[in-house]
Formats: C-alpha cells, sequence, structure tokens
C-alpha cells in the first residue's frame, strides 16, 4: 500500500472523526424517539376523524418537522415521505371541504409511509456498526 493510500485510508476513516461518534449518537436518539413522533400524527389523525378540523393543520406541522429533521439526521427516506404528507395536507387544507372517507384513507396511507421510513431507518442504522 502507497503512502498516499494510506493517508486516504486514514482520511476516510470516521474513527479518526471525533464528531461520527456525537453524530451517531444524536442520530440514535433521534431514531429513540421515532415511536413518540408516530403516535403524535396517529393521534392527530384520530382527531381529525372525530371532526376536530384543527388536526389538520397539527399534522402538517409534524410532517413539516419530520421533512426538516429527518435529512438533517441522515435519513432522506423520512424526509421524503413527511414533504410529500405535508404537501397532502396543504392540499387537503386548500379545499376547504368536509373530509371524506378516500382522504381519510390517503393520510392514512401517508402515516403509515412515514412509520415504515422511521422503520427502514432504524435497520439501516441498526446494520452500520459504529466505527472505532
Amino acid at each position: 500500500m502507497s503512502a498516499n493510500d494510506q493517508v486516504e485510508d486514514v482520511l476516510n476513516d470516521d474513527s479518526n472523526d471525533p464528531l461520527a461518534g456525537v453524530m451517531r449518537g444524536l442520530r440514535a436518539e433521534y431514531l429513540g424517539e421515532a415511536p413518540e413522533r408516530v403516535r403524535e400524527i396517529s393521534a392527530a389523525l384520530g382527531r381529525l376523524r372525530t371532526g376536530e378540523f384543527g388536526a389538520l393543520d397539527e399534522l402538517q406541522r409534524y410532517f413539516h418537522r419530520l421533512a426538516g429533521s429527518g435529512g438533517s439526521y441522515g435519513f432522506p427516506l423520512i424526509t421524503d415521505r413527511s414533504r410529500t404528507a405535508e404537501h397532502v395536507m396543504q392540499e387537503l387544507a386548500a379545499t376547504e371541504r368536509p373530509l371524506e372517507r378516500a382522504d381519510f384513507a390517503v393520510i392514512e396511507q401517508h402515516v403509515l409511509g412515514v412509520a415504515d421510513a422511521f422503520r427502514d431507518a432504524q435497520r439501516m442504522f441498526d446494520q452500520d456498526p459504529p466505527q472505532g
């Protein structure tokens, strides 16, 4: 192995980066909070089903926050699905009409999609052992 290859290996080795461990800890904490985030959006959907129309705005805010945070923590699927869900909530709110059964089914699919994205992120995180 040449000296250049050795230098490149050192530069690409996350174990030499103290921030990598910190970031891994933050990502673990973020994923640890995932069940609570999913409960929050599921509860908001439940309130929406009982006629609390303000829960649609709440869902939009939840999805907006997840769209921003997912990518920040290195989980782009959470961001993508949350952003799509956020836009759907905006479109439904803009109709200013009572929600129909089909609307609730669409919202539920987005909630489930975000929950699946969190599960996928956890699986990927678990398969990526800590460096060092």
